[in-house]
């Protein structure tokens, strides 16, 4: 793991079987150092599981082809959240409300626009058209967004949300 670190990459990519390693993953590549792409298997979305690896993009094993592998880098290389249908859905099913007492800092207008951009997987480039401002405003809309959901990343900020009741099924679908 120290030789990939020092090589610096744009994206680290683990699998199942890596989930093992995940707290040294963690340690070793700070914060936004490198996007996080995680291959997950079909049993993982049946019986849970997924939501304990939070990355900024995931693939299901059994469907990954060079064209769908390739998409999901170009999506992270932009800033994009990849993620399959199927394991957006999973975490929503998995995900519950969690009590009043527990959830984030409440959100202004703007920033649950910027959230239902996120859910969608939109780069800060897009966020920034679709809410008529500057890639910079998004960027720093997007870190208060993620500030405010106590998430490292843009899945995790996704989840949590979900998990907060901030973001329902239909907002997913839409």
């Amino acid at each position: 793991m120290r030789g990939v670190r020092d090589l610096r990459p744009d994206v680290v990519v683990l699998t199942v079987e890596s989930r093992r390693h995940w707290d040294r993953v963690e340690a070793e590549f700070p914060q936004h150092a490198a996007r996080l792409l995680v291959i997950v298997d079909q049993h993982l979305l049946l019986h849970g599981g997924v939501d304990r690896m939070p990355a900024d993009g995931y693939l299901v094993r059994q469907k990954v082809t060079a064209k769908t592998l390739a998409r999901a880098l170009s999506q992270l290389a932009a800033g994009e959240m990849a993620i399959p249908v199927e394991v957006g859905r999973r975490l929503l099913r998995g995900s519950g409300a969690t009590p009043a007492a527990n959830r984030p800092a409440a959100l202004t207008a703007r920033e649950r626009e910027a959230l239902l951009l996120l859910v969608h997987g939109l780069s800060n480039k897009q966020i920034g058209r679709r809410l008529l401002i500057s890639e910079h405003g998004a960027k720093r809309l997007v870190g208060s967004v993620l500030l405010k959901l106590n998430a490292n990343n843009r899945t995790r900020a996704v989840v949590n949300a979900i998990r907060a009741g901030l973001v329902d099924g239909a907002a997913m679908d839409a």
